[in-house]
């Protein structure tokens, strides 16, 4: 019977525990027979750039203390985890689906994570809208390590990765990565707290359990988890709960779309309209 584990390349606990034995004095071929794998892939695993990389990888990340640099590039982790799949290859691929309103956005993105200027195209896909193509090998790579998921979208981030000062970010960036979901999803951008009744996740049934306990202490409510036919999940909020949410995404918000900007001012100039709803 085949084995239905997956490539190494999609498994970032395991490339995470890979670069952890090593630095633990393991060498790659004692890695190798303790995870069952060949030296070739320990050894592809623990190969290193030789420039510097915008966006950490989650174990180097975890070796030193996040600072404001750290706060942008979890913001868009969270972002490409919501609307992006990387297609792995020689040269791997980040798709995103765009929303239309966001095309500016993503030349923030490209100068954020990526060295030099990528090739990025826009595509007009019949099943899934405007959808951006960023052709960079090294983000493709490390992408792949955070576990932003492939074309069928059934895993995502391990939420173990994101340190618990980073998690506002990678929520905020969560959040307006979706598309059809609200408060950003949808056709009208809310410009004010009190306009904000509900606040939804959409992604792998797993990720989104794990977020959902990391989220309650910050939302004083567990959400609602429902995980539908297609083995997709949704995570929603509403209420004050919701409004706790957005101001824990946004209290610092290093990094944010445009059109939420009018939203965001209100979530930190009108503290009588936060606690509506």
């Amino acid at each position: 019977m085949a084995s239905t584990r997956p490539s190494p390349r999609r498994d970032p606990v395991l490339l995470y525990r890979i670069q952890s034995d090593h630095a633990a004095g393991l060498a790659p071929a004692q890695i190798a027979e303790k995870h069952s794998l060949p030296v070739y892939t320990v050894t592809q695993a623990l190969r290193r750039d030789s420039r510097p990389r915008a966006l950490p990888d989650p174990y180097g990340l975890a070796q030193r203390r996040p600072d404001h640099r750290d706060a942008t590039l979890l913001y868009w982790v969270g972002y490409v985890a919501a609307c992006g799949a990387v297609y792995d290859g020689a040269m791997p691929t980040l798709v995103l689906d765009v929303d239309e309103r966001d095309v500016a956005h993503i030349d923030a993105l490209l100068a954020d994570l990526c060295e030099g200027r990528p090739g990025c195209e826009f595509c007009q896909s019949s099943t899934r809208g405007l959808q951006a193509y960023i052709r960079d090998r090294d983000l493709g790579r490390l992408l792949l390590r955070w576990g932003i998921p492939g074309d069928d979208r059934s895993v995502s981030v391990p939420i173990a990765f994101i340190p618990s000062s980073l998690l506002p970010h990678f929520v905020r960036g969560y959040l307006e990565g979706g598309r059809g979901t609200p408060p950003f999803g949808t056709k009208i951008t809310p410009t004010h707290a009190a306009a904000v009744g509900k606040v939804v996740f959409e992604g792998a049934p797993a990720f989104l359990d794990a977020l959902r306990k990391s989220l309650r202490p910050h939302a004083e409510a567990p959400g609602t988890l429902l995980v539908r036919r297609s083995g997709a999940a949704v995570l929603t909020y509403t209420g004050r709960p919701a409004l706790r949410l957005l101001r824990f995404a946004y209290r610092d918000a290093a990094r944010s779309l445009p059109r939420a900007d009018r939203l965001r001012q209100t979530l930190h100039a009108h503290p009588r309209a936060r606690r509506r709803g």
